[in-house]
């Protein structure tokens, strides 16, 4: 699948990513074209703004909370925001690259044109969100949660998948012939029209109750 990169054009370098939320707020206006490099800081918290053009690298900012914020032409790369919470976050052409995002929560979250490449999304939950154009790609996503999700367009390649919990979401066209499903719980009815491999289909059928001999 290819979507669509973020748009990145004349960012300018900051060094706190708190402070320019601080100033932004403090001013009414939300955050463009900023390119925050190495912002070590936990617990950032964002509320009601829109982060545009901007580029977050090598920043470590776990436990952090962003609500009904909107992220649009973004590229984390090499960032660690684990434990975070995006709740009724949306995200247009935005690009994750060798991400940390364990135990984040990105319920009721919608996602357009998004690359998730190379991060580790572990007990993590998706959970009630619409997913248009994107792919999941050589990702860690063991013990993840995705319940209530509408998926349109969605990939997922040579993904870890591993004791993951796909619930009430249609697998409909949607292929995991690449991943890895060892342990995962799905809802039967999500199962209609998924692409597995020959093996993975014997692993789906003892939750169907099939004995294969």
């Amino acid at each position: 699948m290819e979507v669509i990169k973020p748009n990145l054009d004349g960012t300018t370098e900051c060094n706190t990513i708190k402070g320019v939320i601080r100033e932004a707020v403090a001013h009414d206006m939300d955050v463009a074209c900023c390119y925050f490099n190495k912002c070590y800081e936990g617990n950032i918290e964002a509320r009601g703004m829109e982060f545009s053009s901007c580029e977050f690298r090598e920043c470590i900012s776990p436990n952090s909370k962003f609500e009904r914020v909107y992220f649009t032409d973004v590229l984390f790369e090499n960032c660690d925001f684990s434990n975070t919470m995006f709740y009724e976050c949306n995200f247009v052409r935005v690009t994750f690259v060798n991400c940390k995002l364990v135990g984040s929560n990105f319920c009721n979250v919608n996602m357009y044109n998004i690359l998730l490449d190379n991060s580790n999304i572990s007990y993590s939950n998706l959970s009630l969100g619409t997913y248009k154009e994107v792919c999941f790609s050589e990702n860690k996503m063991s013990n993840s949660v995705l319940q209530e999700v509408n998926l349109r367009d969605v990939e997922f390649n040579n993904t870890n998948l591993i004791a993951s919990q796909i619930m009430d979401t249609s697998l409909n066209n949607i292929d995991l012939s690449s991943c890895d499903i060892t342990g995962i719980a799905i809802t039967p009815h999500s199962l209609k029209g998924v692409v597995v491999s020959e093996m993975q289909a014997i692993e789906l059928s003892r939750l169907l109750g099939i004995v294969v001999k």
